[in-house]
């Protein structure tokens, strides 16, 4: 059974950023039991969110790869890092790539260099030999069932290293959003129908051969939370570096651009005291990500709040971050019920103050 402890360490910041590395490589660690599961020889592929070309925190911070890929390369691993780019940076269908590169914003991002060589986009791979076809008991909201990676075939173990960020549409995007980078974009736009400002969608893969039909199911956060049931047996931890959040709008810095001038910038957040944390259990830390981002939205200035509410004031989801208990986000209830984890039985706390935990506390016990 996955532990469904909740491993998190404050940082105490430092110019050479060694606090941070460590903290990663501690938490890290012990939310793996040691990479207990390794075996030497072992494919382990990390899924960095790398919906942009956008910088952390509206990506993957950065240390996030170069720590963890460096701790499983010593240990024997063979570490692949990979995914696909949203579709207002990346479009693919059945004739090919139409627009943009995810490599190149692995680089533009800062999460990676030209010359490393283990970044898969996984739209290079190919719309037929590049994916495979996913459908179980479990995916009742995807009635054709979906699209992912052949890398997901591939790789013995999976990290998923998310951003802490509001999301426009989903509401936030977390462990759970993160894994539509593994989607072909056909599956892509099939889970967006039936979300908020589809339009939007729509309009970005203009030119290709994609279809967007809304199955009026009304499902747009279960068909997110059921894409994880194709990589629940291989996933072994998912891992936060939150320095910063995005805590209005995202996935990226700004809602649109209009040359060089950006309208409705996210909100970026400076934690104090910066922190990482992780868990075996995909629910376990999800449900500590919401806490997180609860606590950062209430202590916002209330124009900041204010503006973002009016702007996404049709989209439900933005709204239910706040009025909304954890445990009854559909985010966490769909996870429990498909079988994906549980809420947090322990948070193991390091250097973070106590009316902090205490606070989080509260929101996780919320009913």
């Amino acid at each position: 059974m996955q532990s469904k402890k909740v491993y998190v360490e404050g940082i105490e910041p430092k110019n050479d950023n060694s606090s941070l590395k460590a903290a990663i490589k501690d938490v890290f660690l012990k939310s793996t039991n040691n990479l207990e599961w390794l075996m030497k020889g072992d494919i382990v592929l990390l899924k960095p969110a790398l919906n942009s070309d956008n910088p952390y925190p509206s990506t993957t911070h950065p240390f996030a790869i170069s720590v963890i890929s460096k701790i499983l390369a010593e240990e024997g691993a063979n570490v692949l890092v990979g995914d696909q780019s949203g579709l207002g940076h990346v479009v693919q269908d059945d004739i090919g790539v139409i627009r943009g590169n995810t490599h190149d914003n692995f680089i533009k991002s800062g999460m990676g260099k030209d010359e490393d060589n283990n970044f898969i986009s996984f739209e290079s791979r190919g719309w037929n030999k590049g994916f495979i076809h996913h459908q179980s008991d479990y995916t009742t909201s995807w009635p054709d069932g979906f699209y992912v990676t052949k890398c997901i075939e591939k790789a013995d173990h999976i990290i998923n290293l998310p951003r802490l960020s509001t999301h426009s549409q989903a509401g936030v995007t977390f462990g759970f959003k993160n894994m539509v980078g593994i989607l072909r974009d056909d599956s892509r736009m099939d889970f967006h129908a039936n979300g908020p400002f589809n339009n939007f969608i729509k309009r970005e893969a203009k030119g290709s051969t994609l279809k967007s039909v809304d199955d009026g199911s009304g499902t747009f956060i279960e068909k997110i939370v059921e894409i994880n049931d194709a990589i629940k047996e291989k996933l072994r931890v998912t891992l936060f570096v939150a320095t910063k959040a995005q805590a209005t709008f995202g996935p990226n810095q700004s809602e649109f651009k209009l040359g060089k001038l950006e309208i409705a910038k996210a909100n970026i957040v400076n934690l104090n005291p910066e922190m990482v944390f992780a868990s075996a259990d995909p629910v376990a830390v999800e449900s500590f990500a919401f806490a997180l981002i609860k606590g950062i939205r209430n202590d916002l200035p209330p124009l900041s709040k204010f503006i973002s509410n009016l702007i996404l004031s049709s989209n439900k989801n933005i709204n239910h971050i706040d009025k909304i208990p954890i445990r009854k986000q559909t985010f966490i209830q769909h996870a429990i019920d498909i079988g994906l984890g549980n809420m947090p039985d322990q948070i193991v706390y390091n250097n973070i103050p106590i009316p902090l935990q205490k606070r989080l506390g509260k929101y996780l016990e919320e009913t």
